[in-house]
């Protein structure tokens, strides 16, 4: 598995984050105020091992695998968060990776790729 291009140019210091607004929230379908966090790639890599930990966990597995539409742990990286267990994703199980977000509801998509999320992240700017 490879991060997205775009992703990697972002990683590179080549793009500003957005972190907070209106756009944010439209685009999670969450309340204004939270802060969009994009990880770097040792932050993903640490936090996508921790889920995989999780997930062989029966007791914690429901609470992070299974929710919405669920998940593979082991065709997921977690690249970034709303908050506290509001975690965003990369499903490596469609191609191009798709972007899901574990919302209240469980886990949900949120674009189609990468490129399509941050296009509508960035829109406008």
């Amino acid at each position: 598995m490879q991060a997205p291009e775009r992703l990697r140019r972002i990683w590179a210091g080549e793009s500003a984050v957005p972190a907070y607004g209106p756009r944010v929230a439209e685009v999670f379908d969450e309340p204004e105020g939270y802060r969009f966090d994009l990880f770097g790639p040792e932050e993903t890599a640490r936090d996508t091992a921790a889920l995989k930990r999780d997930a062989a966990d029966p007791e914690l597995r429901p609470l992070w695998i299974e929710p919405g539409i669920g998940v593979d742990p082991e065709q997921l990286w977690l690249i970034g968060s709303l908050g506290a267990d509001l975690p965003i994703a990369l499903d490596f199980r469609t191609a191009p990776p798709r972007v899901l977000f574990l919302g209240a509801d469980g886990w949900r998509v949120v674009a189609e790729d990468f490129d399509a999320l941050w296009e509508r992240l960035t829109a406008g700017q």
